[in-house]
């Protein structure tokens, strides 16, 4: 069975080793655009963004951790396939072990068993009939499921499909699936732009970046990166000001670029925040094309603005860096009626936490918000959280405007 924690996780604590060669970004993950959901674009994508245009295609890009950045997602990447088929060429061929549809791609002579919840979305999406299939499998009514869904593909045999296949052990995995129509703005394009966009600012500005944390799984990246030069702030801490790329090839998201600040104190400990609401620098739907993605990216320019703003907002929480008890209650109680945000067990494990008083108004804003996030594990789940930190610290600040 297909486990999901092929994640890879960069800790802060990695220096990063080489950066990588501008020349190899189109080999190594430019070219990857090219080869794979990206073809149509081909020509827009090296034409607006030539590595040319960046420099000495021998120099470095300066971002700290980019080479070993790639070879992770490309480690990872090397283990996807899609497949567009109309559903005259997909035969349902049975109900697996663990209550999944298994199909067979008949043009490529290719099994693959479903993973997560594909059979559930696959049928919703095709037939409107996910809760059908969940009450056939929940009720041992495989072959019913089966035999529906077999006539169901005859009489709409020119419907057609994005189908995502991972590799597992040698064998195909369904991941998930897509509508035609969604352009797969693939990871590729989304760690392509981004580190090109950095490079280009930090030239222009004389900043460098780093990468600070990256998780990367066979659909999913959320990239963290940190200016390398941060600001002291006495009373709390070293202010890093960066940015977090997050991009989902098979849910209906949006490749996105937004604003980050990250807090760490002399002991290690640390917390980021991603403004609520704030206008990212740009946001794509799948379902859209890439004209105005150039224009977006010069929105980088505007960290600066986001800097100033960070610092005072910074400046207003060292005058009053602990929490107090009706705060912490406030952020327990956000959490807990969260009603999509978290999962069960998260909202329990933050629970035991409030019972067992650690979080107290004793605690640094940076040690306890570091204590919140250790509880946190689902990539997502941090994102929330993140979003949650950045509203406390603006209540700290109006709060303290308003004396």
């Amino acid at each position: 069975m297909y486990e999901p924690s092929l994640d890879v996780l960069f800790p802060k604590a990695w220096t990063g080793g080489p950066n990588e060669e501008i020349g190899k970004m189109r080999m190594r993950v430019g070219e990857g655009i090219i080869g794979k959901t990206f073809k149509d674009n081909k020509s827009f994508i090296l034409k607006e963004f030539p590595l040319e245009n960046y420099g000495d295609m021998n120099n470095y890009l300066s971002v700290l951790g980019s080479k070993e950045l790639i070879e992770q997602f490309i480690k990872i990447d090397n283990r996807k396939l899609d497949i567009k088929e109309r559903l005259e060429n997909v035969f349902i061929d049975k109900v697996s072990s663990n209550k999944q549809l298994v199909l067979l791609f008949t043009e490529d002579s290719l099994n693959a068993e479903g993973v997560y919840r594909f059979t559930y979305e696959y049928l919703d999406m095709a037939f409107k009939m996910g809760k059908f299939s969940s009450y056939c499998l929940e009720n041992d009514l495989e072959q019913l499921l089966v035999d529906t869904t077999r006539k169901l593909c005859k009489l709409q045999p020119r419907k057609e499909f994005q189908y995502r296949l991972i590799e597992e052990n040698e064998e195909w995995l369904i991941r998930g699936v897509t509508s035609v129509r969604y352009n797969n703005y693939d990871n590729h394009l989304a760690i392509y732009l981004t580190l090109l966009a950095l490079h280009n600012h930090a030239q222009a500005t004389h900043q460098w970046y780093a990468l600070d944390k990256a998780y990367i799984s066979d659909s999913e990246i959320v990239i963290m990166f940190d200016a390398m030069s941060p600001r002291k702030i006495v009373g709390v801490g070293n202010l890093y000001v960066g940015l977090i790329l997050t991009n989902n090839e098979i849910k209906e998201k949006v490749f996105s670029l937004e604003y980050r600040f990250r807090l760490e104190d002399e002991d290690g400990n640390e917390f980021g925040a991603i403004p609520e609401g704030e206008e990212p620098i740009f946001t794509i739907r799948h379902d859209s094309n890439l004209k105005s993605v150039k224009d977006k990216l010069r929105q980088l320019k505007n960290l600066e603005g986001f800097k100033d703003r960070i610092v005072e907002l910074v400046l207003a929480i060292s005058h009053s860096p602990y929490l107090s008890e009706d705060r912490i209650f406030a952020i327990f109680k956000k959490i807990k009626l969260s009603r999509t945000k978290y999962s069960p067990e998260t909202k329990q494990a933050f629970k035991n936490l409030q019972e067992e008083q650690f979080i107290d108004n004793s605690l640094h804003i940076i040690k306890a918000f570091n204590r919140l996030n250790e509880i946190v594990t689902d990539v997502e789940e941090k994102i929330h959280l993140e979003r949650l930190f950045f509203e406390v610290c603006m209540d700290i600040k109006k709060e303290r405007s308003r004396k």
